[in-house]
């Protein structure tokens, strides 16, 4: 089992609004064993007090990360997988 690692961090705002989007390589257990992969988390961060306060999603690897990024920036918010918004983004 391998340490987490980072792979992107990326900081987006909305309307004043920041978002704190990050990319890991991790492993994961799975029912044919451990495997490894990216998953993406998103929180709304205060920028000034430099905290991540409420999970707002979680996804896949860096095309994810990238579609969220471009959903927050026009949107605000981050859609559905199945949003239209998102799909086009991906």
């Amino acid at each position: 089992m391998e340490a987490d690692n980072r792979v992107w961090k990326s900081y987006v705002w909305h309307e004043g609004k920041c978002f704190f989007v990050s990319t890991i390589k991790r492993d994961f257990g799975t029912y044919e064993g451990m495997v490894r992969g990216e998953e993406t988390l998103t929180w709304e961060y205060d920028w000034e007090k430099n905290e991540r306060g409420k999970l707002i999603g979680q996804s896949g690897g860096v095309l994810d990360h990238q579609a969220i990024c471009r959903c927050l920036i026009n949107f605000g918010e981050m859609p559905d997988a199945y949003d239209e918004r998102y799909l086009r983004f991906r």
